[in-house]
């Protein structure tokens, strides 16, 4: 043996001689339990080599499917094979790194995993590089890579093999390699396919240049510097091979000296039902025919066979004979499915034998005498038999191909669309379609029934689907009118024998034939209403201007427009969530005219009231989703109805049963959900007596309404406030809330005026967005409140908010409340706000105020020792919430903690302070002192001192702040103190006021224990 060096390895065979022929990589062995010889490789070692350092030396732990691969299994049901060898008559004079000894022709082993035994057929030393016998260029090689068999072994050395040690020029490189002919193949382990691997040299390279091969599965790399093509036993895991074929250096994935090979192991991937047009369907019916269409890579020249079946009364009923499938290259098959008239009446004969009311479904069964994985799980894609007559879908298109729905339900004046119509088990009469004109109000007080404005009909068929066209000209089509298309099927009574036709039905008599009418599915649209651009009104000022008038703001009556929407309503990278605009691009007109009608009326109010619109429909979602595929989740967002369960057990099985309907696709399963969780077991279902009353007053309109009540109320504050004549109850109204643009806009609008949202709606915190939500949706969950808060902070940059808050022309504007809002001062009240950083390591301001105005702003810092606010005698931050206050202007007078003005003592009825005082913290005050730098000395000239979890102010505040309370005391007022966090930048906070920080003021970051 050698390693190409003089090396211990020279030293190695010296001690081998002639006595046993070695065993090398390329070795062929046989396995009496596998279905085909193994080619060796050698993965146990990559240093020592023997046939003139070409061959690496084959060892006992060479013993598992890295190394030899035997096909198919017998004693594993011809599963692939994974051997385990314990190799034995090793050749044991050297053992390589001390551990592993070399095999030799007289070598055999014993599988642990099959019990199969393997015997050495030849050593592998005789495998040379031949040039093609055929090459297109005198610089192309071929290199065969077959199952081998023995008599390739026996070919002589060639000239060209003696040639390879000659100096190859250092500029020739690999030009091109192909496998098979190609950059890319895809194997399975049972095919025969060889493997020629082709390549050619740049110029200047010699007859018989080397040519070097790394094999890499993955991201691993299997094998390095080969110096032939590589076998087909290196490629026996499933995955993608890169071969790598190079002269000096090794190739990349860029260059052209590399390809693939994919290998792909037989496996059921896929099972999924079509119809003739290749569209999705989840059952067979009387008459129709579907397709199976199935997946199984991997099994290129496997054999698979089919048959379907169902599980009758008897047990499995088969419905055709086993037939061999025919596979493409890819593994996939389309496979016919329809059912004889002999088929069908057994079918229906054997369900009705089942007592429980068992649905049938019919299975597809493939065999196959080859192992292919999860085969049997075709079980788990049955198609349900039925034969239920009935309208099965109604659906409005904008082109004639049906793939493009009407968005919103809204049609352009003028324009055609496209009414596609899906039914079952229809097998003679006719399909008619009718368009009426929507009414509202109470269509049964009406004398007379309408007439259609439009009436066609179409031949039943045996495809089960139709498409009607609708010409939306005028007339009898009219701009911003809804309406109502309605499809039936006509027939006689001949087909209504079977039972399966439902009891909504008419019957037409004659003393010849009786016609019956089965009345389908219904759907609302709408056609635009065209609006006319508002005059300016010269008494106003224009609402483009750039200047402000009078100190206004110039962008406050400016229109909201679409694009500021399409802005405000982004994901994270700035994506635009909106994926139909047809609504709020026809509701825009509308918001603009009636806003100021609700007092959005500045850039604030404006920024809130688009954030909300985008967290509840992004704009576009005008009808609430019941889909929820984690049930834990409807736990939260339907908290009300699951509270009627008494025990956590029922209500999380209520979640689940929910769940699982309300993942199926189709509107029933989303009217189930909705009848259920709007349904009379709801504390308010009381309002929802009538069937669909759930699904026919959920969520709907930009803002989404709920519950008849509010419909009812919303429809009569409009009416009395906007001066615009709506119908939002009974029979259908409220479905105008999705297909209208002036009515869904009109919704949202009147629910935020009379709810009062407008008069919290004018701050830029969180805790303000917060507060606007609460009166939206009672949820308090993550999931509701901060993507809110994420658009409206787009909403500010979008709308310049903070410029106009920093304006003058907010001197004396919305300062009559709290900074987060949620707190407003009323006639005979007055509020001392405490706006802090909530790190506590710098001041924030202090802000009194009453109905009318800001009374004064100072200073302050609410730092303890420690940041624990809640615990007795703790010393930690100040709390936040609401306190009652006293005044007492004597006590600790003089002392260099408090100052010379006393103190306003604090106790808690809101919040964390009112926790902290029911735990037992007691004394926290509003008072001044000493600051940082005197400690001996009641002065303001050093910054304020951190307390033990006191307000701290500077003397000369405190002193006002005691003129203030004793005044306004004396009036009757009461007087509240509230303590508010503020996580954003406090800088924006004393922008807002116009007051300027504190010029002493810096970061605080030791807490002393010493005040």
């Amino acid at each position: 043996m050698e390693t190409g060096k003089n090396t211990s390895a020279d030293r190695n065979r010296k001690q081998t001689g002639n006595s046993e022929e070695i065993v090398a990589d390329s070795a062929i062995c046989t396995c009496d339990k596998g279905s085909k010889p193994g080619t060796f490789r050698v993965t146990s070692q990559q240093k020592i080599y023997c046939n003139g350092a070409r061959k690496l030396v084959a060892t006992d732990q060479d013993k598992d499917i890295k190394s030899l691969n035997f096909g198919s299994c017998a004693a594993k049901n011809n599963g692939p094979c994974s051997p385990n060898i314990v190799w034995s008559n090793t050749y044991n004079k050297i053992a390589i790194k001390g551990k592993m000894y070399p095999l030799t022709v007289k070598s055999s082993g014993t599988c642990k995993a099959g019990g199969g035994r393997i015997n050495i057929q030849t050593s592998g030393q005789q495998v040379v590089v031949k040039p093609s016998s055929s090459p297109r260029k005198a610089n192309s090689t071929a290199h065969k890579s077959p199952i081998f068999t023995e008599e390739d072994w026996k070919h002589l050395p060639q000239e060209d093999e003696k040639s390879q040690n000659k100096r190859v020029p250092a500029a020739v490189q690999v030009n091109n390699v192909l496998v098979n002919g190609k950059r890319e193949i895809t194997i399975t382990p049972y095919d025969q396919e060889e493997l020629l691997f082709t390549t050619s040299l740049t110029a200047g390279s010699m007859r018989g240049t080397g040519v070097k091969w790394d094999v890499c599965h993955g991201n691993r790399v299997i094998a390095k510097g080969l110096t032939e093509a590589p076998a087909r036993t290196y490629f026996t895991k499933e995955g993608t091979y890169s071969v790598y074929a190079y002269v000096h250096k090794p190739g990349s994935p860029k260059g052209k000296g590399m390809v693939k090979i994919t290998v792909s192991y037989p496996k059921f991937k896929s099972l999924e039902w079509k119809d003739e047009n290749g569209k999705p369907v989840t059952y067979i019916g009387l008459r129709n025919k579907v397709f199976a269409h199935v997946s199984l890579p991997g099994c290129k020249g496997i054999s698979v066979n089919c048959r379907f079946y169902y599980n009758g009364y008897e047990g499995k009923t088969y419905l055709s004979a086993l037939t061999p499938i025919p596979l493409s290259a890819a593994g996939k098959v389309k496979i016919a499915l329809s059912l004889s008239s002999d088929q069908l009446k057994k079918i229906i004969e054997d369900r009705k034998r089942f007592s429980n009311g068992q649905k049938i479904r019919i299975y597809l069964e493939l065999s196959s005498r080859h192992w292919i994985e999860n085969l049997t799980k075709t079980s788990q894609h049955p198609i349900l038999f039925n034969d239920k007559i009935e309208f099965r879908s109604l659906i409005i298109y904008k082109d004639s191909d049906c793939k493009e729905k009407l968005q919103g339900g809204i049609a352009d004046s003028g324009s055609m669309v496209y009414v596609r119509v899906s039914t079952a088990n229809m097998e003679t009469g006719k399909i008619r379609l009718d368009v009426y004109k929507h009414e509202t109000g109470n269509q049964e007080e009406k004398s007379s029934k309408p007439s259609p404005i439009y009436s066609t009909n179409s031949p039943v068929n045996s495809t089960g689907v139709y498409k009607f066209s609708l010409t939306l000209a005028t007339p009898p089509y009219k701009e911003g009118t809804a309406y109502k298309v309605v499809v039936s099927w006509l027939f006689s009574s001949n087909q209504s024998s079977n039972g399966n036709v439902n009891n909504n039905t008419g019957r037409q008599t004659s003393k010849e034939t009786k016609q019956y009418i089965l009345k389908g599915k219904e759907i609302l649209f709408s056609v635009k209403r065209h609006i006319p651009t508002p005059k300016a009104e010269p008494s106003k000022a224009n609402v483009n201007r750039t200047e402000p008038e009078k100190g206004g703001c110039p962008r406050c009556n400016k229109d909201v427009t679409l694009e500021e929407i399409k802005r405000i309503c982004v994901d994270e990278k700035g994506n635009c969530l909106i994926k139909d605009t047809t609504m709020i691009a026809a509701a825009l007109p509308y918001l603009n005219q009636y806003r100021k009608k609700v007092g959005i009326n500045t850039c604030v109010s404006k920024a809130h009231f688009l954030a909300q619109i985008a967290g509840e429909t992004k704009f576009y979602r005008l009808q609430e989703d019941f889909t929820y595929r984690n049930w834990k989740s409807m736990l939260t967002h339907f908290s009300s109805y699951f509270e009627s369960f008494a025990s956590i057990e029922e209500r999380e099985r209520e979640a689940q049963r929910l769940s699982n309907i309300s993942i199926q696709k189709g509107e029933k399963y989303q009217k189930i959900v909705a009848n259920t969780v709007y349904g009379p077991r709801h504390k308010y279902g009381k309002q929802h007596p009538n069937k669909d009353d759930g699904w026919r007053y959920s969520g709907k309109g930009f803002k989404q309404i709920i519950w008849k009540g509010n419909y009812k109320g919303l429809q009569d504050y409009t009416q009395k406030n906007f001066g615009v004549s709506v119908t939002w109850v009974g029979n259908d109204n409220p479905f105008l809330l999705k297909i209208d643009p002036r009515d869904s806009i009109l919704s949202a609008l009147a629910y935020w005026k009379k709810k009062g949202i407008n008069e919290i709606a004018h701050g830029i915190t969180d805790q303000n967005v917060d507060n606007v939500t609460s009166k939206i949706n009672e949820s308090k969950g993550e999931s509701i409140r901060a993507p809110r808060r994420f658009f409206f902070h787009n909403a500010i940059k979008v709308l310049h908010v903070k410029e106009c808050l920093t304006g003058n022309h907010l001197q004396e504007k919305n300062k009559n409340c709290t900074f987060d809002g949620k707190f407003t001062a009323h006639e005979n009240e007055v509020y001392i706000d405490v706006i802090t950083p909530k790190n506590r390591d710098k001041e924030g301001p202090l802000v009194v105020f009453d109905n009318k105005k800001i009374l004064f702003i100072t200073h302050s810092l609410c730092r303890g020792t420690n940041t624990n606010r809640l615990k007795k005698g703790g010393n930690g931050d100040t709390p936040t919430g609401k306190t009652k206050t006293t005044y007492e202007p004597k006590k600790h007078v003089g002392s260099t903690s408090f100052g010379k003005y006393g103190l306003i003592l604090l106790e808690g009825i809101q919040g964390e302070f009112l926790t902290a005082t029911k735990n037992g913290r007691s004394g926290i005050a509003i008072h001044s002192g000493h600051t940082v730098g005197f400690a001996d000395k009641i002065n303001d000239n050093g910054m304020l001192m951190s307390t033990y979890g006191c307000i701290r102010v500077y003397n000369s505040a405190m002193e006002k702040l005691g003129e203030l309370y004793t005044k306004y005391k004396k009036e009757g007022k009461k007087i509240f103190c509230y303590i508010e966090d503020y996580n954003g930048d406090i800088n924006d906070v004393y922008s807002f006021y116009e007051f300027k920080r504190d010029g002493k003021d810096r970061k605080r970051n030791a807490r002393s224990k010493k005040q």
